[in-house]
């Protein structure tokens, strides 16, 4: 598995200087085969009430053996995460590890995951890269309830405004989807998803508002945006360098005139590279819009998947009269237990998510040779 992070973004304060010095020593660990026991503490994933002041003494006095003079060290991370590193023969990551899990013995899943160097330095490396990115920079700290007010009719003319004016290139998230068969010496890419970062767009054009609260405006929001994206690829110019890619789309989209112009400008041959991701809620929702535009983008050359967010959805589905050319599901833990459900043709799942190796040990067992994931990075 290729070990590259790419290039680290600087982050103002210790906590990133932490962050570069961890990338280094993994780097280092691999290197030279160095083996190192591992726990990492997600602290900045915490729910509020686990996040106050007290308990973070708490965390720091369980932390206490590792601070005595040992050949351990800690390294704290921008979004709040916490990376111990320890010998394999000391016994004081044992007793911060037994510490830890009185401490969250409520918890459902205790926010700290036991992990080994070399074999396991891809995954710490994820980590890192994702705690210098500008949405984990620090801890999501949840507004009160009630200053989280429902989008209004109001406020969608204020995104709106806020759309034509704003660029969308800093909230586009590119995801590399790698093609990796057991025995290969490492993923390459089949082509890039290309998505939008929901979350921060609406906290940027309007804080305060939650969209959730008001599905029928939000959905009218995303297509909005949407079609502004398309808009900015089908300009010739944006159109023609446009490579393998996938764009994720509400099947109404496909009839708007954004749509309709960007198809033209790709031309057959670059349409066949495209692939149209429709979620599996939208096909339930609307099985006739959906199929309409899942027919309407084949007929025209583009490629279309469906987006599964839960393997519960699996069994709800016809997947032999679907007629999409992918099926993208996301891991988890309750994966395997729908195994049974998938489609016969294995060659035509992408499995998404993909932030541990056991996501591709899984995959490689149920015949998945597509992922997609920060565990993944392409050669070359």
């Amino acid at each position: 598995m290729n070990l590259e992070l790419s290039p680290l973004r600087p982050f103002a304060g210790p906590r990133g200087a932490d962050a570069l010095a961890l990338a280094h020593f993994l780097r280092e660990a691999v290197a030279a085969g160095t083996v190192r026991e591992v726990l990492h503490l997600r602290l900045g994933a915490l729910a509020e009430g686990l996040r106050r002041i007290h308990h973070q003494r708490l965390v720091r006095d369980a932390l206490a053996p590792l601070m005595r003079p040992t050949r351990a060290r800690v390294f704290e991370l921008p979004n709040g995460d916490i990376v111990a590193v320890a010998p394999p023969e000391g016994r004081h990551l044992a007793e911060v590890q037994e510490a830890l899990a009185i401490l969250f013995a409520a918890e459902g899943k205790p926010p700290f995951t036991r992990r080994r160097l070399p074999e396991e330095a891809a995954a710490l490396l994820a980590a890192v890269e994702e705690s210098l990115t500008p949405s984990a920079a620090a801890p999501a700290w949840p507004a009160p309830e009630e200053e989280r007010l429902p989008i209004s009719a109001a406020d969608l003319l204020a995104l709106e405004r806020g759309l034509g004016q704003a660029s969308l290139a800093r909230f586009l998230v590119r995801r590399p989807v790698c093609r990796l068969a057991p025995g290969e010496a490492g993923p390459q890419m089949a082509w890039e998803d290309w998505s939008l970062r929901w979350p921060e767009l609406c906290a940027t054009l309007l804080p305060g508002a939650d969209p959730a609260l008001a599905p029928a405006l939000f959905r009218r929001l995303r297509r909005l945006a949407d079609r502004r994206l398309l808009s900015e690829l089908a300009r010739p110019e944006d159109a023609r360098r446009l490579g393998e890619a996938g764009l994720s789309l509400a099947p109404e989209t496909v009839a708007e005139p954004e749509f309709l112009r960007l198809d033209a400008a790709l031309g057959p041959e670059r349409r066949a590279r495209m692939t149209i991701s429709f979620a599996a809620e939208d096909a339930l929702a609307d099985p006739a819009g959906f199929a309409f535009a899942r027919d309407f983008c084949r007929l025209r050359g583009w490629r279309v998947a469906l987006c599964l967010a839960a393997p519960a959805l699996l069994p709800a589905l016809p997947l032999a009269g679907l007629q999409v050319d992918l099926l993208r599901l996301r891991w988890s833990a309750a994966l395997p237990g729908f195994a049974a459900a998938l489609p016969e043709d294995r060659a035509v799942v992408v499995l998404a998510g993909v932030d541990r190796a056991a996501a591709i040990g899984w995959g490689w067992e149920a015949g998945i040779t597509l992922f997609e994931g920060r565990l993944l990075r392409p050669r070359g």
